[in-house]
């Protein structure tokens, strides 16, 4: 995918497609940025690792949701993928509203580390 069509609303975004758990959807690629700034080099790296194992990150978010519900014995839990957000310093997540608290929603950061978090604690 290439950044340079990218707009700018609360960030440089663009959708893309997103499998997790053999179900697809389109949700926003967002680059942190304020009005006036640009896509970082360190997004943009990481953007480029992303888009070059983009299955493998995948499969990664669904593995690293599947084992946080099951350490946290969350039962019948519903997971909506709204994003993926890539942080100035190249950090990146994917970040899901879930029927376990419906009013922060969790992050799954796929990269530099990769764990499962509330959405505020990432952003």
């Amino acid at each position: 995918m290439d950044i340079s069509n990218l707009s700018f609303k609360y960030g440089w975004r663009k959708p893309i497609k997103f499998k997790l758990n053999k179900q697809d959807f389109v949700i926003d690629c967002v680059f942190s940025a304020f009005q006036g700034e640009q896509v970082t080099n360190e997004q943009e790296q990481s953007y480029k690792l992303f888009d070059n194992n983009h299955s493998d990150f995948e499969l990664k978010a669904l593995e690293l949701l599947n084992d946080y519900t099951g350490t946290n014995n969350i039962t019948n839990s519903v997971v909506q993928p709204t994003a993926l957000q890539f942080n100035r310093d190249g950090e990146f997540a994917l970040l899901c509203n879930c029927s376990w608290d419906e009013e922060h929603g969790i992050a799954v950061i796929l990269h530099p580390q990769q764990k499962v978090t509330m959405q505020d604690d990432f952003l």
